[in-house]
């Protein structure tokens, strides 16, 4: 029987310590050291980092601990459609790198959201910003509480204990190293992330017994069907739901991105940002095919004795650390690297949200009431300063503990606020004849309709008035 705190030793520990002090020494160097002083600095790292960096920095940032924890539990509930999806984010890079990407860099925009100034209005561009910033006061906390629950699993230590450490550090780093602390430490924490993956992938791949195991309990129990055709609004997953909504959330989250937008901005020229976003794009598309395996490893673990239906835990997203404790008793270390895994990639996610919002914050509200002189003298500690709205993310963890249903929340207000700004940009960019006016109409027509979609089926799902029936346990 599994109990909850009972499996980290000192060298796990040691192994999540680690990759806390690496972060924070890599935020230090570029604070102390090589210091950010001007906002092309701190926001861009004066466009002279490398390809390679920029491209880890993308995918990690992207692959947050909440996909890493939920989307093999989703897998291991209702069967490995999202399979389509890892397939669909190549083009999801592509069509960004050779469509957007080119419009907005010739646009001269630190801000992606000072686009829509030019192209449409300034009323437009503190619409998106607004929207943006609101999201990120619901993204932050749920991205540092999901990590936090699982390292709660594997100590015992308390979520409110935790999270604001953690979360604390990351501001620490973010906040005195800028645009290149973020990119740095995300290629460090990118090598945590991955390496933690495929140490679980392979080791549960062994413990029930190889491949072709997994391919047929797999299976038997449903899990790869994943040629379901029909069309058919009230199922919860189809490949026409996968192919169209999937893939329009994750270019959602790609092209109306001020961190990704951002990051393209931190290398010489546009080639380099298009083939740093096409290789995200296929990065992202393969960690994702990692999550469809784990998903069906733990199924094919557990085919026979359910840990939800007997009540060794009570939350979805309490699965994979279950299974990875559960699987790795008799390999020293696994447990904590794992975790530290799946914080780096939330701690990556983290800091470039926060680096962002403080190039929104100061574009689009504080310039507009500092003289020229200020401005020129004081964007470094300006922007460093910003980023302490973090602290409003952290507190925030309360409200999200408190919530039943946490992904589907943040993922419906993303879908919501991201949405909209996706539907503004692919009118700039895409229709000519489009005008302010139209936008402002069209855009708050969609804020009100999709609110109040998404937020319905939230509260029916609370009620429990909808509910999504799942794969077969056995």
């Amino acid at each position: 029987m599994y109990e909850e705190g009972a499996q980290f030793e000192w060298y796990d520990y040691l192994a999540f310590c680690v990759m806390l002090i690496v972060s924070v020494a890599i935020g230090s160097y570029f604070g102390f050291w090589k210091k950010q002083n001007t906002k092309d600095e701190y926001l861009f790292g004066e466009k002279s980092m490398a390809i390679l960096p920029v491209t880890v920095s993308l995918i990690t940032s992207s692959i947050s601990g909440i996909t890493i924890m939920t989307y093999p539990a989703d897998v291991y509930k209702y069967g490995s459609i999202t399979l389509w999806l890892a397939l669909m984010l190549p083009v999801c890079g592509i069509v960004y790198a050779y469509v957007f990407l080119p419009v907005l860099i010739k646009a001269e925009v630190t801000n992606l959201y000072g686009y829509f100034e030019k192209r449409l209005s300034s009323t437009c561009r503190i619409l998106t910003s607004v929207i943006f910033t609101v999201m990120v006061v619901f993204y932050g906390p749920v991205v540092i509480y999901v990590p936090s629950l699982a390292f709660k699993q594997a100590t015992g230590v308390d979520v409110l204990i935790v999270a604001p450490v953690i979360s604390a550090i990351c501001l620490f780093y973010t906040a005195i190293g800028g645009i290149k602390a973020v990119i740095w430490t995300d290629t460090f924490q990118f090598t945590g992330t991955v390496l933690s993956t495929l140490l679980i992938t392979i080791i549960g791949i062994i413990s029930v017994g190889g491949i072709e195991t997994v391919w047929n309990t797999s299976m038997a129990g449903q899990r790869l069907d994943i040629f379901n055709f029909r069309f058919d609004a009230t199922a919860r997953d189809t490949f026409w739901s996968m192919i169209f909504g999937a893939t329009i959330h994750w270019s959602c989250f790609t092209i109306t991105n001020q961190a990704e937008f951002q990051k393209c901005q931190s290398v010489s020229t546009l080639k380099k940002a298009q083939f740093c976003v096409v290789l995200y794009g296929f990065g992202v598309g393969a960690l994702v095919f990692l999550t469809v395996v784990n998903g069906n490893i733990m199924y094919t673990k557990y085919s026979k004795c359910d840990p939800l239906s007997t009540r060794q835990v009570y939350r979805d997203d309490q699965l994979l650390p279950y299974y990875v404790l559960d699987t790795s008793r008799e390999i020293p270390g696994l447990p904590g690297i794992f975790i530290a895994g799946i914080f780096c990639a939330a701690l990556s996610t983290y800091s470039v949200v926060l680096n962002a919002v403080a190039g929104v914050i100061y574009e689009d509200y504080l310039k507009r009431f500092l003289s020229p002189e200020k401005q020129k003298n004081r964007e470094g500690a300006i922007l460093k300063t910003i980023v302490c709205y973090g602290v409003v993310s952290t507190l925030l963890v309360l409200l999200v503990q408190s919530l039943s249903e946490i992904v589907p929340f943040m993922i419906t207000v993303q879908a919501i606020g991201k949405g909209c700004i996706l539907g503004l940009m692919i009118l700039g960019v895409l229709v000519p004849v489009a005008n302010s006016k139209g936008a402002i109409c069209g855009a708050i027509v969609a804020l009100v309709l999709m609110s109040w979609i998404g937020f319905g089926r939230l509260w029916y799902s609370l009620e429990g008035t909808l509910r999504d029936a799942s794969k077969p346990m056995s």
